[in-house]
């Protein structure tokens, strides 16, 4: 029998009766933690969030907001699970999750398809596919710093792009920049996937600064064919924050590329500025002097202070989307929203909210004045490439989720 004591599960299942019954199912087979979310946006979001791939997911397909072929895809190309489960009540609908798993190599395993409701003999059949402890092992794989430089010289590392709206009217503004490895075996990796391994090394300045370059470049481009107002927002790691030389690249190349430094932010995260880094917030002074906007990435109200906020000429905050996400349900967190917007437009800094993913949340910080936002509800991080056709294609959606008052 298998030993599954020191893996993770993951249940992602609409119905909280059908969630509770599969979660009981996968700690009677023996898992250690058996995490839960209630469709495929929640189950990402949580994955996200803890940094490594879980060792299975066991998914239902009919959902709301994202449906279990799309949640499959997004943990294949994301490499957020090692292997798979899927069950349904409908069997045709089992062939297509079947399906998706043969259309492209995957390191997630597909152990099986089961019929709900789901029972625990199907269950450990399909679990004996598995070798627990192989699971293990894919699961908290990560790649090696010398396994970075190599790709960093074959220029595998690219930028993908995350639209930012207005609030107000829905209108495109800019774009946020995310360091993603086209990895030629593993395929698109985030940077959740591999910048851990690069913390205290050389080669994580030496990677923002080829994304930083490669997406201005582009951006050049997309002011060349008539998107002129779109601006970008580029984060910046403490350690090439704290190299004048390198900064000075950054303008360099935004210098040689022709463009305004008024339409590019350079983001700092906040540990930055909580801990009061002298020589980084030196150089961002710097860059304020030279025209950029100044951002904060991932706040989360209470760990850094009004006063530190303010020993940075900041021009933007992003919230974190642990504060954003289901604001709208969530009293103590709408209030602790509403401070944080309310602090910073005190101060006259721009608020952009990140990780929105329910038109409710968006009709709530509309009403507190937030000026951007971005996550789900909006687009995923895409190649450079599918901007275009994705602004054809969502202009009106865009101006109506601005309308919407949040209601059903």
């Amino acid at each position: 029998m298998q030993d599954w004591a020191n893996c993770t599960a993951m249940v992602v299942e609409d119905s909280a009766v059908q969630r509770d019954h599969m979660a009981g199912l996968l700690r009677q087979a023996g898992f250690g933690v058996v995490m839960q979310a209630c469709d495929g946006i929640d189950a990402l979001r949580k994955l996200d969030a803890r940094g490594l791939p879980v060792e299975l997911v066991l998914t239902d397909l009919d959902m709301p907001g994202m449906d279990g072929l799309e949640l499959i895809r997004h943990l294949k190309e994301l490499e957020l699970a090692a292997s798979l489960v899927v069950a349904s009540a409908r069997e045709g609908r089992l062939a297509e999750a079947a399906a998706s798993m043969r259309d492209a190599a995957a390191r997630m395993q597909l152990l099986g398809t089961a019929l709900k409701p789901l029972h625990f003999d199907v269950l450990q059949t399909l679990l004996s596919h598995a070798d627990a402890h192989a699971l293990s092992v894919a699961a908290t794989s990560a790649p090696t710093v010398d396994d970075i430089a190599d790709a960093l010289a074959r220029q595998q590392f690219v930028p993908y792009f995350e639209p930012r709206i207005e609030v107000a009217g829905g209108m495109l503004r800019g774009v946020d920049v995310h360091a993603c490895w086209l990895h030629p075996e593993r395929g698109l990796l985030r940077a959740s996937r591999f910048l851990p391994a690069l913390q205290g090394s050389s080669a994580i300045a030496a990677l923002a600064l080829s994304i930083a370059r490669q997406a201005l470049g582009q951006l050049k481009a997309w002011h060349e064919i008539g998107l002129v107002t779109l601006t970008m927002s580029i984060r910046l790691p403490a350690e090439l924050l704290a190299d004048r030389h390198m900064v000075d690249q950054l303008s360099t190349c935004v210098h040689e590329h022709g463009l305004a430094p008024r339409g590019i932010t350079w983001e700092c995260q906040e540990a930055v500025l909580s801990t009061a880094a002298p020589l980084s917030i030196a150089n961002l002074a710097h860059l304020s002097l030279r025209g950029f906007g100044i951002g904060v990435a991932g706040y989360r109200a209470g760990q850094t202070t009004q006063q530190q906020l303010a020993r940075c000429p900041l021009t933007e905050l992003r919230i974190d989307h642990v504060i954003v996400h289901e604001a709208s349900l969530q009293p103590a967190r709408a209030a602790l929203l509403q401070q944080s917007i309310e602090a910073a437009h005190q101060m006259r800094i721009s608020v952009v909210a990140d990780g929105v993913e329910q038109v409710a949340d968006l009709a709530l910080l509309r009403s507190y004045g937030c000026e951007l936002a971005q996550g789900a509800l909006v687009a995923a991080p895409m190649p450079a490439q599918a901007l275009v056709g994705w602004i054809k294609g969502n202009r009106r959606r865009l101006k109506e989720l601005a309308a919407s008052d949040g209601g059903d």
